[in-house]
């Protein structure tokens, strides 16, 4: 097992996914706290201020690109960075967020990635994500 602190947040509606990618970054190292919509996933997020969240597009409820839009205007948790995990099919879905400019850092198209693919994402964001808050003073 590799040693992490960090804790993520994985937003995902389809169980499977969800239990495989949580398990994997458990074996990893790294805190997971998990939600399968939206809504669920904002609670949990304002109440464990994850160190970045993996987060699913299409889910009940709060899809993923309102959950981005509530973040941000959450002082509690509007700089988490963001990982979107998606089909391919949510491109524009995608570029809409991306194009917003709401603190998505990267997306993931599910059918290319491989779980140490993700692994090795999650690790260089919060690696870049660390060197900035550093750079401009935030805790």
């Amino acid at each position: 097992m590799k040693t992490s602190n960090n804790k993520i947040l994985i937003v995902e509606d389809e169980l499977f996914l969800l239990n495989v990618l949580s398990d994997k970054f458990k074996r990893e190292g790294f805190r997971v706290v998990q939600a399968t919509d939206g809504q669920k996933g904002l609670d949990m997020a304002a109440k464990h201020k994850p160190d970045l969240i993996l987060l699913d597009i299409i889910m009940p409820l709060v899809d993923g690109v309102t959950m981005v839009k509530r973040m941000r205007g959450d002082s509690r948790i509007a700089d988490v960075p963001v990982i979107i995990i998606s089909n391919l099919s949510e491109v524009e879905r995608i570029a809409e967020i991306l194009g917003a400019k709401t603190g998505v850092i990267e997306y993931l198209v599910k059918s290319h990635w491989s779980l140490e693919g993700v692994v090795k994402k999650v690790r260089e964001t919060l690696q870049v994500y660390t060197l900035l808050r550093q750079t401009q003073g935030i805790k």
